[in-house]
C-alpha cells in the first residue's frame, strides 16, 4: 500500500473511535487497506458486505425505498452505528460507552462486465453519535474503467472516516470536471438528543428500530442502567411478561438520584445492548412515581431489595401533606397512592441477600397496599448475579 496510504490508515487506527462497517461490493478495496496495517483490531469492530439484495435488507431491517441513493447509505450507516455500539459494550462490558463507535456504509453501482443504463455512482455515509457525515459522486460515466471507479470510492470511503476519527489528513480524490460530487454533515438530533437535553420527557424505540418521542403506556416494565445488560435481565423480562401478560419493555432513566446524568454516546451504548430484541422506554423519571405518570397502566418488575424500600420514607423526599389526597401521613404512603391511581402495580422478585433469599413473603406489606405486589415464585425466576460483578469481571 503506498505510503500516504498507509499513514492515513494509521492515523486512524491510533485514534480512539472504533468501526462497525457495511459495503454493497464497491468500496471494498477500502476495508483492506484498514485491514493491511497493524491496529486494525482497534477500528474494525466488524465488516460486511451484503452483496445480494436480500443480504442488505437483512442488515438494515427494511427495504429502501430507493436503491443505491445517500437514503440508503444513511439507512446502513444508521444500522451499522447500533451494530458497533452492540459489539462493542459486549466485548468490553466494563466500559461501555467509553469509546467513539461510528457507522460506515457505502452503496454504489459502478462500471462492471456489461453495460448499464443508469449512472455510475457511489454514496457513502458514516454516522456518529451526533452527525451523519455523507459524501456522493456521480461518476462521469464511460470515463474510467471499475478499478477506476473503485479507487475513488474507496478514497472517499476513507476520508470520510478520518475526518469522524478526527484525522486531518485526506487522501487525494481525482474529480474531473464531468464528476458530481457532494459532501455534507448534518446534526442527527431526534427523541434521544431532547430527552437527554432536558427539552423531552421521554422517548421509544420500537422492535423495528424505529424512535418515537413518547413512552410506551401498559406494559410490563423492567427499569434499570443495564450497565450490562446479562442473562438475568433476558430469564426475568420473559417469566415477567408471561407472569403479567403484557409486553415486556426495558426503561433507562438518563438521570437517576445516586448517580450522574448519561450523556447521549453512553445511553446509546447501553440502548444497543437491547435494540430490536425489545421495546424500550427512556425518560427522565428516576422515581417509580415519576414512571407512572409517563407510562400509566404499568407494571414495574422489581428485586425484593427495591420492594423493601418502596415503604421507607428515608428513599422519599420529605413528607407533603398538601399532597397527601388520600391521607396516608407517609411519603411513601403518597408515592404509593399515585402509582395506584396511575393504574401501576409490581411484580416482585426474590433475591439473595445476607439473610439468605428473600422473597415478598419475608416483606411487611401494608394491606392497603397488598394488591399493588405480586411475587415471582423463586421456582420461576433466580438469578444471584448483577451487572456490578459482570463489570468487575470483564465478562460478558
Amino acid at each position: 500500500m503506498p505510503a500516504p496510504y498507509a499513514e492515513i490508515v494509521l492515523a486512524i487506527h491510533t485514534s480512539p473511535t472504533a468501526a462497525a462497517i457495511v459495503v454493497t461490493g464497491a468500496g471494498s478495496r477500502a476495508v483492506s487497506w484498514l485491514m493491511a496495517e497493524a491496529g486494525a483490531s482497534r477500528t474494525v469492530l466488524d465488516a460486511q458486505i451484503p452483496y445480494a439484495r436480500p443480504a442488505l435488507d437483512e442488515y438494515v431491517g427494511a427495504r429502501a425505498e430507493q436503491h443505491v441513493s445517500a437514503v440508503e447509505a444513511a439507512a446502513m450507516a444508521e444500522e451499522a452505528f447500533w451494530r458497533g455500539l452492540k459489539l462493542d459494550a459486549e466485548s468490553r462490558p466494563d466500559q461501555i460507552g467509553t469509546r467513539p463507535v461510528v457507522g460506515l456504509a457505502c452503496t454504489a453501482t459502478i462500471a462492471t462486465d456489461r453495460v448499464k443504463r443508469g449512472e455510475h455512482r457511489s454514496h457513502v455515509a458514516v454516522r456518529t453519535a451526533t452527525d451523519l457525515l455523507t459524501a456522493s459522486i456521480v461518476f462521469d460515466k464511460g470515463a474510467r474503467d471499475r478499478d477506476g471507479e473503485e479507487e475513488i470510492a474507496s478514497r472517499l470511503i476513507v476520508n470520510l472516516l478520518a475526518q469522524a476519527c478526527g484525522v486531518p489528513d485526506k487522501l487525494p480524490v481525482d474529480i474531473g470536471e464531468a464528476d458530481r460530487l457532494t459532501q455534507g454533515s448534518v446534526s442527527v438530533s431526534g427523541p434521544l438528543s431532547a430527552v437527554v437535553a432536558g427539552s423531552a420527557d421521554a422517548a421509544a424505540i420500537d422492535l423495528d428500530g424505529a424512535i418515537h418521542a413518547t413512552a410506551p403506556e401498559g406494559c410490563a416494565v423492567i427499569a434499570g442502567s443495564f450497565n450490562p445488560v446479562h442473562d438475568g435481565h433476558w430469564r426475568l423480562a420473559e417469566v415477567a411478561a408471561d407472569i403479567s401478560g403484557k409486553e415486556l419493555i426495558f426503561e433507562i432513566s438518563v438521570t437517576n438520584v445516586e448517580k450522574p446524568p448519561l450523556d447521549l454516546p453512553v445511553l446509546q451504548a447501553r440502548l444497543a445492548q437491547m435494540r430490536r430484541q425489545r421495546r424500550m422506554a427512556i425518560t427522565r423519571a428516576p422515581t417509580f412515581v415519576e414512571k407512572s405518570r409517563l407510562m400509566p397502566g404499568s407494571t414495574f418488575v422489581i428485586g425484593y431489595d427495591t420492594a423493601v424500600r418502596l415503604f421507607d420514607d428515608r428513599f422519599y423526599p420529605p413528607y407533603d401533606a398538601g399532597a397527601d389526597i388520600e391521607s396516608t401521613e407517609t411519603a411513601w404512603g403518597v408515592a404509593l397512592s399515585e402509582l395506584r391511581r396511575n393504574g401501576c402495580d409490581f411484580l416482585v422478585a426474590g433475591r439473595a441477600t445476607a439473610q439468605g433469599f428473600q422473597t415478598l413473603d419475608d416483606l411487611d406489606v401494608p394491606d392497603a397496599y397488598a394488591g399493588m405486589l405480586t411475587q415471582i415464585p423463586e421456582s420461576a425466576f433466580r438469578f444471584d448475579g448483577s451487572s456490578t460483578e459482570i463489570r468487575e469481571s470483564g465478562a460478558g
